[in-house]
């Protein structure tokens, strides 16, 4: 007698619920770099926590994580949204500097950028890998508009909480 066994592919809606988490906790870890209180090691520490999201989007959608080709996308990223949040990456961390009620404002405003932008390249990421995509075709050039839109829809999002 023949019986049904269940298959090892995870279901669409299981690797959407592993996505939706990894961005989730990437966008809560964004916020905790930002009170690393040296000024741009807070910039250091969100590209850690942004390549390791997506690092782990890639293994979940079962795409190989190249570490060389990683680093250079999410400088390419940032990169991109550097236009969108200039003021918050060059004035956050500099801000620091300022003695007292400055580490805090320097704080909540790399907070929000990394935040938002953490939020933004994960929902890319996931578009991307969900067509097919490797890490190898990845195109941040193609993205951009994409990526600055969902910059933009995250940051929304933020001020509505």
């Amino acid at each position: 007698m023949a019986t049904a066994t269940a298959t090892a592919v995870p279901h669409e809606h299981d690797i959407h619920d592993a996505a939706g988490s990894i961005i989730s906790n990437a966008v809560t870890w964004s916020a905790a770099a930002a009170v690393v209180p040296v000024p741009y090691l807070d910039l250091a520490a969100l590209g850690a926590v942004q390549v390791k999201m997506v690092r782990d989007l890639a293994e979940a959608y079962e795409v190989d994580p190249n570490e060389v080709t990683l680093n250079g996308v999410i400088s390419s990223l940032l990169g991109t949204l550097g236009s969108v949040g200039a003021g918050s990456l060059l004035v956050g961390p500099a801000v620091k500097l300022i003695p007292g009620s400055g580490s805090l404002l320097g704080s909540v405003t790399v907070g929000a950028f990394g935040s938002a932008a953490t939020y933004a390249i994960g929902k890319i990421f996931v578009r991307h890998f969900e067509g097919g995509g490797t890490l190898g075709d990845f195109s941040a050039d193609a993205v951009a508009d994409d990526l600055k839109a969902e910059f933009q829809s995250a940051k929304g999002r933020g001020k509505s909480s």
